[in-house]
């Protein structure tokens, strides 16, 4: 089997882009000379500026494809950018009928995915498709053996380490220093932030946690993270906090900037949400929030990490909205127990 040029189709979001990296590591090891190129949501497009093997990112216009108006002439430049080279496979990750039906637009005979796709319609349009066993459980795991069956590669999953970006380490350092934070103290990263309402603990609760790690090494500085809509969360964490030495840079930093900002601390505290993969892509200790999804299939993939999960019936319901009106899996975590995980790893 030959394989020159490849494109990856995973749109979104940024913990699935990062579970696929790993699969096109195996890729690169199997074929070391071939192009591979991604189709992406534009949004997370930075993110694979930190994987070498990417050849070129193709955008995915989702906000025009959405549009009335500008729909016909997105949807003309997406499918001639497709079909600009020809691909010896094309390859969706993402499991979605509209990745299937954009990767039928490509030059190719041979399209690849998962033989039960998220949307089952998907299937539909694959030429190739497999089913991991059940032991592949967490989305790392299940991606990377699926390359393995689709292109006869031995399973592994190959350790994938972002690595640093001197362009962006520049730009937090210029931030931070405009907001006088610097020094040698333990660094940890905050971010409260995440997609669903129903994974979001309560700012009270991080400033809980890191009020409690004040206590034990008020030397401790933290950095509270996140996108422009995490900025009100982050002021009521600030206004929660009496001793604990806060700086806030959400809504202030691209994803190249985070990245980079998480690399730099010890620990980051946060949600079920992309900067917990970050750290787990980093090799960055990670204490996540788990209630209404499953650590075992998306949580902080590797060594090192700490899963936080209240012991409740509701759990894992997979609802961005809590069912119950009264989010209990949010009160039903001892911000004591998760500071006395953290204190230990400072140093």
């Amino acid at each position: 089997m030959t394989m020159e040029r490849i494109l990856i189709i995973k749109i979104s979001s940024l913990g699935d882009v990062l579970h696929a990296f790993p699969a096109v590591s195996l890729i690169r090891k199997k074929f070391p000379s071939a192009r591979i190129d991604w189709l992406v949501n534009p949004s997370f497009s930075p993110i694979l500026g930190y994987n070498k093997d990417i050849a070129e990112v193709i955008p995915f216009p989702r906000k025009e494809l959405a549009s009335l108006f500008s729909f016909p002439g997105a949807f003309m430049s997406l499918v001639s950018r497709i079909r600009k080279d020809r691909y010896d496979m094309v390859i969706d990750l993402q499991g979605l009928f509209r990745s299937a039906f954009f990767a039928k637009f490509a030059r190719t005979s041979v399209i690849g995915g998962f033989a039960e796709p998220r949307e089952k319609m998907s299937a539909m349009l694959y030429s190739v498709k497999a089913s991991p066993e059940t032991q592949y459980v967490h989305a790392v795991e299940k991606n990377a053996r699926l390359i393995s069956m689709l292109l006869d590669i031995p399973y592994s999953v190959p350790d994938t380490v972002l690595p640093e970006e001197k362009v962006n380490r520049a730009k937090l350092d210029t931030l931070l220093s405009g907001k006088n934070f610097s020094g040698t103290s333990p660094v940890i990263g905050v971010a409260p932030g995440a997609r669903w309402e129903s994974k979001q603990w309560p700012p009270e609760f991080f400033a809980g946690v890191m009020e409690k790690i004040a206590d034990a090494r008020p030397d401790s500085r933290f950095l509270l993270l996140g996108s422009r809509d995490e900025i009100e969360t982050c002021r009521k964490i600030v206004s929660a906090c009496r001793k604990a030495q806060v700086t806030v840079i959400a809504g202030e930093t691209g994803i190249g900037e985070l990245v980079e900002a998480i690399r730099m601390s010890q620990c980051l505290i946060c949600n079920d949400s992309g900067p917990m993969h970050i750290a787990a892509c980093l090799h960055v200790p990670a204490f996540a929030f788990f209630g209404p999804t499953d650590p075992e299939k998306t949580g902080p993939y590797g060594k090192g990490h700490s899963v936080f999960k209240p012991d409740l019936g509701c759990i894992k319901c997979f609802k961005r909205y809590c069912p119950q009106r009264n989010n209990l899996c949010h009160s039903s975590i001892d911000s004591s127990k998760v500071a006395e995980c953290v204190i230990p790893i400072l140093r």
